[in-house]
């Protein structure tokens, strides 16, 4: 790369980015780097992905969400581990990095990530989704890219690359065997369809560790990205990115 090279990303394989982006990345003759978690290609309908389809299509904004998922948190075991949480609770100190979340945004992660963790918020929310009559097993041909579409990009010469199995919320918080397993099942999977071993990742949520980077490396990962634009100590696998909604702002802004 020289100084000034640009390179386009998307994460979590979904296949809307496969009907909106791919024609207009034809039509400019580009490619970009896919970087996709893999058990929804073998049939797992995981629930990152489906919670964050609820949230858009069954309230009219974000923060009608988090208000409902609020209300809803108050009638579970959960509610005074929440309560006590939120109450000493800053969001400026919180991901201060992530210019582009919302005080609420930042609320809602931290009780995810930090308080909840994964099993009660999966249970949370799946009895939230239930409660809406939301049915999660129709989902699972209609948000995510198949083998066939990931074959077809790395046949255009797209660059498809790790992006954990599960995609978990808060890798770092997993033991190294897990984590290894994480990278190793995404790895197999792609490796299988595509003949060759991806070379580059992006980390899941910004989230990994030391140990993280070095079980990448020890795999043969040279490439690799974050999700912000904070310097790190490993050039190569803490590549910093633009989120999409910060340059979406900084175009807004100039064009006012």
């Amino acid at each position: 790369m020289q100084p000034g090279d640009l390179c386009l990303t998307f994460d979590d394989n979904l296949l809307c980015q496969y009907k909106v982006a791919l024609p207009v990345l034809r039509q400019f003759g580009l490619t970009a780097f896919w970087f996709v978690y893999t058990s929804v290609n073998q049939g797992n309908a995981e629930r990152l992905e489906i919670y964050r389809h609820f949230r858009t299509v069954a309230f009219p904004g974000i923060d009608a969400f988090y208000t409902a998922f609020d209300a809803f948190l108050v009638n579970r075991p959960e509610a005074d581990m929440v309560a006590e949480a939120r109450g000493s609770f800053q969001p400026k100190a919180y991901l201060p990095d992530y210019v582009y979340l919302s005080d609420n945004d930042k609320i809602f992660r931290y009780v995810r990530d930090r308080v909840l963790g994964r099993e009660r918020y999966e249970a949370a929310m799946d009895a939230m989704l239930a409660h809406y009559g939301f049915d999660m097993g129709q989902l699972l041909g209609v948000l995510w890219m198949g083998d066939a579409h990931l074959k077809e990009l790395h046949g255009e010469g797209h660059v498809i690359g790790l992006h954990s199995h599960t995609h978990p919320t808060l890798l770092e918080a997993l033991s190294v065997a897990e984590q290894r397993e994480e990278y190793r099942s995404n790895a197999s999977h792609l490796t299988a369809l595509l003949g060759e071993l991806p070379r580059a990742v992006s980390h899941p949520n910004n989230s990994y560790s030391p140990e993280t980077l070095k079980i990448l490396a020890e795999m043969g990962v040279t490439t690799g990205f974050r999700a912000n634009m904070t310097d790190a100590t490993n050039a190569a696998l803490e590549l910093p990115r633009h989120n999409h909604a910060v340059i979406h702002r900084s175009l807004s802004e100039t064009r006012q």
